[in-house]
């Protein structure tokens, strides 16, 4: 069958409840698998290993960028995978099983006795890099499947929304949980932070491999799709790269994350050692308790851009969730202080407004691309989009998290210092003038860029009426 007459092959435009349910519980993997790391990451590499600020920036960056550009290869395979089983099952179980083995082990290094600050005698930092890439590399052959496998239950515009609403109704119980995965883990029954994460972690791999494999095995897959003729890398790449839609959206996804994520390296810093005056549990218990406010709002964020996407457009949703999302982050300048840190519940309280009901239009928007991807080149390619949309993620998150562990030394953060002396309040200023400062720029940025975004809802619709009769067409030439 050639590339041009494969027929259009929507899914069901009302996805059953149980299906939804089945398919959401991949969130609950993936925000285990993705938040870990960060949640435990920065204070266990520089409080417990003794790695400076940019040895953990560094080892929190290398598997992150390494797992990105492994994204689009493993995309690109899915998409191509004809086996019995489907397109992307095979992957999401290798992926999973891979993830819950490898958490564990990141809190396992050896030689700490001879930490060094010289990244390639540092046997713990290479230890924990390695071990990091395998990690991510698993998590994308799950992720990026799993992402296409949703893309593909419904084309209809809203009905997509609704879906994906059940990843992050789902999953965010376990951005609740991570929250308070440092908390757990400095608890007085752990002898150290490292012990503590390491058993922390053993359960969360119990979670994951769970949830992961109940969309694994309880969503089918439409067989027909593996009809079509497979596509190498680089041409898929291209054909990617140049969907217009999808370019204004990769663009704006990398702007977003690169300046949300830039807090993940140096935030933890100015908590610990300037809010919390270098109390591991005081950090902790805000932390868990910001991340259950982040959740509860997170539902909130959901229904209410949701809402705003069927009242208007998923554009128009996008950009005011951005809007609260910066407004947000720009009172952190003024809350993140000493003399009344309940001020940051509040900054947090508007961000997270906005924030979740951002991610669900960026996977929505990315479906919606999908259909306009078919109607142009004839093929049905969600794990392609997906991945590259996993490559925004992850080497933009790569890149902050250098980039985090760079900010706090240009501030004038010394580790051995801080230790001895405390945080110096000029310097905390600056890390947090640094951090503010990027990451309003970027968000600001993101607001403008999406105002290009072209699919409205008219426009999606009617790429949806030229597939159904283009595939009509096709069926009745046979």
């Amino acid at each position: 069958m050639s590339v041009n007459h494969i027929p259009h092959i929507p899914g069901q435009k009302k996805v059953p409840l149980l299906t939804k349910i089945k398919w959401g519980f991949g969130g609950l993997a993936d925000n285990f698998m993705f938040n870990t790391l960060t949640a435990l990451g920065t204070l266990v590499y520089v409080e417990h290993f003794k790695f400076t600020p940019e040895l953990a920036g560094l080892a929190l960056a290398m598997p992150r960028l390494i797992d990105a550009f492994t994204d689009p290869w493993i995309g690109n395979l899915s998409d191509n995978c004809k086996s019995r089983f489907g397109r992307r099952r095979p992957f999401m179980f290798i992926g999973v099983l891979l993830c819950a083995l490898l958490l564990p082990l990141l809190w396992t290094p050896f030689g700490l006795d001879t930490v060094s600050y010289v990244w390639y005698q540092n046997i713990p930092f290479l230890y924990v890099c390695t071990v990091g890439s395998l990690l991510a590399v698993a998590y994308t052959l799950f992720v990026v499947p799993y992402t296409a496998l949703g893309f593909e239950l419904t084309p209809d515009y809203d009905e997509r929304t609704r879906v994906i609403r059940w990843r992050m109704l789902i999953g965010l119980l376990g951005s609740l949980a991570a929250a308070w995965l440092f908390s757990i883990a400095a608890a007085d029954y752990f002898p150290n932070f490292g012990v503590g994460a390491f058993w922390v972690t053993v359960g969360v791999a119990g979670v994951v491999l769970v949830s992961g494999l109940i969309p694994t095995f309880g969503c089918k897959e439409n067989l027909e799709i593996t009809e079509q003729e497979p596509i190498k890398l680089l041409p898929a790449i291209m054909y990617t790269m140049t969907n217009r839609p999808f370019l204004i959206l990769f663009i704006t996804y990398v702007v977003i994350i690169t300046a949300l994520f830039s807090a993940q390296s140096i935030g933890p810093l100015i908590m610990l050692h300037y809010v919390f005056d270098g109390s591991p549990k005081a950090v902790g218990l805000f932390m868990g308790s910001l991340g259950t406010l982040a959740v509860a709002l997170s539902y909130v964020s959901m229904f209410f851009i949701g809402y705003l996407s069927t009242l208007f457009n998923k554009r128009a949703a996008m950009m005011i969730g951005l809007g609260f999302v910066l407004f947000g982050t720009i009172a952190n300048y003024f809350a993140i202080d000493p003399r009344w840190p309940w001020a940051m519940y509040v900054a947090g309280a508007i961000t997270f407004i906005g924030m979740q009901g951002c991610w669900l239009m960026v996977d929505s928007m990315v479906a919606d691309v999908c259909d306009y991807d078919e109607l142009h080149t004839g093929r049905r390619r969600e794990g392609m989009f997906s991945s590259v949309k996993g490559f925004a993620l992850k080497a933009a998150q790569g890149l902050t998290f250098g980039l985090g562990g760079y900010m706090a030394t240009a501030a004038g953060y010394d580790p051995h210092v801080v230790n001895a002396a405390g945080l110096d309040e000029g310097i905390a200023i600056k890390m947090k003038a640094l951090l503010i400062g990027f990451q309003a720029v970027g968000l600001s940025l993101a607001i403008f860029l999406m105002w290009f975004y072209p699919i409205s809802r008219k426009r999606a619709e009617e790429t949806q009426r030229l597939l159904e009769a283009k595939a009509k067409a096709s069926e009745e030439s046979e």
